[in-house]
């Protein structure tokens, strides 16, 4: 019964991974964030935009690469110039993060690449080309503008992933197998049952937890894991999950994680993780709406328990027609 369990699973990650690797493609693991070093070498390209050259400017494109900000197969003379295609890129993730568009790397722009987020890109989340001369780049269009932001909670500003993937029943089974158990097996069931439930109570879904060989498997890894991405260690990635059907969902087993309500500062809550990487297994990609749960970055001063309507317009939206 182990064997074909851990067969199984193996089997869904490989399947994943030549169906659904573009959402999770990962070039090089981010630097570990909880590092002082790791910290300072990020800090010191405080300030530095076009046309200047430094040798730790690398680490910035592998994040943006690993984000989906600069494309995985775009090659550079000079990883260490920061040329018009950094630029362009840097402008696009300070847009997304409703930072002050510069495309420079400012003291604002490198505390957030610090931060705690999902591990699957922002390549679902479509703007305006920043730059109307950038023809290169794959920044596909929606009616957002820089006004947009003012009023962001007049707006839905769901995404989906490209080609827009999704479950084509209702009724999904789900289990759970994990590499590592920071939390012991019955709240991670316990917690992951009130995530479906409100998903549940939203759309047109029905869960349903089953012992093995189910449409969803749910799991704490460390590392390289098998799959596309390896975690980082604490800090950086706490999770991340495929586009439908591949039924993935990986959870950091390197973070503190919580269970409590209010969550501690130096824990993760785990319930939220769980609700958003949810979302991206139904379908669901980032959404540039920082209140949504299926926000790509985890802000602990705002711990988020409920789906907000942008997250429910999205998933309804989705599977409107089917």
């Amino acid at each position: 019964m182990a064997f074909n369990t851990i067969f199984t699973h193996s089997l869904r990650v490989f399947i994943a991974f030549l169906i659904f690797h573009q959402p999770l493609v990962v070039m090089s693991r981010s630097l570990k964030h909880e590092n002082p070093q790791s910290l300072n070498t990020l800090f010191s390209l405080e300030g530095l935009s076009k046309g200047q050259t430094d040798k730790n400017l690398h680490y910035i494109r592998q994040y943006l690469k690993r984000f989906g900000y600069l494309n995985q197969n775009e090659t550079t003379l000079n990883e260490d110039y920061f040329d018009d295609a950094l630029e362009s890129a840097i402008k696009l993730y300070q847009r997304n993060y409703h930072l002050k568009i510069t495309g420079k790397l400012d003291f604002e722009t490198i505390k957030e690449t610090t931060l705690p987020r999902c591990g699957v890109p922002d390549t679902g989340i479509r703007f305006k080309n920043i730059n109307k001369n950038d023809s290169g780049h794959d920044h596909k269009n929606i009616n957002v503008d820089e006004a947009d932001f003012l009023t962001i909670k007049d707006r839905s500003l769901y995404a989906f992933f490209d080609g827009n993937p999704k479950w084509n029943t209702f009724l999904l089974t789900y289990s759970f197998e994990s590499a590592v158990q920071p939390v012991p097996q019955e709240d991670l069931s316990s917690v992951s049952s009130q995530a479906f439930a409100q998903w549940a109570a939203n759309s047109q879904f029905t869960f349903e937890e089953r012992g093995s060989a189910t449409d969803i498997s749910i799991g704490f890894f460390v590392g390289d894991h098998g799959d596309v991405a390896p975690f980082d260690g604490k800090g950086g990635v706490l999770a991340h999950a495929f586009a439908p059907s591949a039924g993935l969902l990986h959870i950091d087993g390197d973070e503190t994680w919580s269970l409590e309500s209010p969550t501690p500062t130096d824990q993760i809550d785990l319930f939220w993780v769980t609700l958003h990487e949810l979302g991206h297994v139904l379908g669901l990609a980032h959404s540039a709406d920082p209140e949504a749960v299926m926000f790509a970055r985890y802000t602990p001063e705002a711990v988020k328990r409920t789906l907000t309507p942008d997250d429910i317009a999205g998933i309804q939206a989705l599977y409107a027609e089917q």
